[in-house]
């Protein structure tokens, strides 16, 4: 069977280094991934899937069937870009000014119809189904999982287990990194609005001045991780906007801050906004300022079953060797595929895409790029680990 899938995989490189190379030049922002929906409902056709599209406004379904009955296994591709200036100079380039996949969905893309192709030419052999979820607005603070699982991508027929991976220039072509358990943090985005009174920089005391107000409540937030949090918790409040003013020599009516806090676990982050409440309140108060807390929580933990990242990772190993199946820390990134975690059993894996031997650009920078000899890897792996979970009793 292994052998097979990997010879798959190597006749079908090119083709996936072409659809990567679309993907590219075309990229699309959240929910607005039109094009790029039609291209993959198209191949899913061709592959004899079953096609559902427009869930969650732009995501697309495919359901491959198996010789007979049994389980279910969903594969999840994100497919939304950056509003990011591309700055590879490469010859597919994005052709859209402003906007480049960065963080590597175009890959994803690749990589899941490489399994779609691979696991359509294996149907008889396997029982069961595989549902192949191509899922929009990843990169959106309103996220796409939700919106597909509220309209019933887990159901008809229920999915049983969801795997997924995500490209990571931190590690080289043929390797992959996997964590059992928390992997990806819980994500919130807040907004702040410091409310003075405005009045002429030569009479601050007929005026609250927000921006010296923002500027104690900045600094006092900042405690929250140091003061307020054990120590060995992983957690970060990262601000990341702060407009305030329109001249030097007048106070303005107010400041509005934009953020982010990171953390494993609901009860924490629901913590975290009731002491960043009372923190806002008692510094406002004192000054006689007013403000507005926004503070939304938009993706859970992402955690990795037991039992489906052992599949994976025993899939690695067959397949890479045991010296390039790694093992690695939790980090504070955010991934919503934590949604379809948190209700069947998950894996979620970095598939290594650096470049040997040279400096790799970090995701979501401008002259990201990867190795496209990942491509046939990542889709033989998710092939071998979805044969492996469909022969598996229940």
């Amino acid at each position: 069977m292994l052998e097979k899938i990997m010879k798959s995989a190597q006749s079908i490189e090119d083709k996936l280094i072409t659809i990567r190379r679309d993907m590219h030049r075309q990229p699309e922002l959240a929910l607005q991934e039109e094009r790029t929906a039609n291209y993959i409902a198209d191949k899913l056709r061709a592959l004899g899937c079953e096609v559902t599209e427009n869930v969650g406004k732009t995501g697309v379904v495919g359901l491959l069937k198996g010789s007979e009955a049994g389980k279910t296994l969903a594969i999840r591709a994100d497919m939304d870009a950056l509003p990011i200036q591309e700055e590879t100079g490469h010859e597919f380039c994005s052709t859209r000014s402003g906007v480049m996949h960065a963080c590597g969905h175009d890959a994803h893309i690749a990589v899941v119809l490489g399994t779609a192709e691979i696991l359509s030419g294996m149907r008889d052999s396997f029982a069961g189904n595989i549902k192949l979820i191509f899922q929009p607005s990843e990169e959106s603070p309103i996220g796409g999982a939700d919106e597909m699982i509220r309209e019933g991508v887990l159901e008809n027929p229920t999915v049983d287990a969801a795997i997924a991976l995500h490209v990571n220039p931190g590690l080289s072509t043929g390797q992959i990194g996997y964590k059992e358990g928390p992997f990806f943090a819980s994500v919130a985005f807040f907004a702040i609005e410091i409310l003075g009174k405005g009045g002429h920089g030569a009479l601050p005391h007929h005026s609250v001045n927000p921006i010296l107000v923002a500027a104690e409540c900045i600094q006092a937030l900042q405690t929250i991780a140091s003061a307020q949090i054990d120590p060995m918790e992983p957690f970060v409040l990262s601000l990341g906007s702060i407009h305030g003013g329109q001249k030097s020599n007048i106070i303005p009516e107010k400041v509005s801050i934009e953020g982010t806090v990171r953390c494993f676990g609901d009860e924490l982050m629901n913590r975290t906004g009731q002491m960043m409440e009372n923190i806002l309140r008692s510094i406002t108060s004192a000054y006689g300022a007013g403000y507005t807390l926004k503070f939304k929580p938009e993706v859970k933990t992402l955690i990795n079953d037991k039992i489906m990242i052992g599949l994976i990772k025993e899939a690695g190993e067959q397949i890479l060797g045991k010296e390039n199946t790694l093992a690695v820390s939790p980090v504070l990134l955010g991934d919503d595929f934590a949604s379809f975690s948190q209700l069947v059993p998950s894996a979620y894996i970095y598939l290594g895409g650096g470049f040997h031997g040279q400096p790799n650009f970090a995701l979501h920078h401008p002259k990201f790029d990867l190795d496209e000899g990942a491509l046939p890897l990542g889709a033989a792996l998710l092939s071998y680990t979805a044969l492996k979970f469909l022969s598996k009793g229940p």
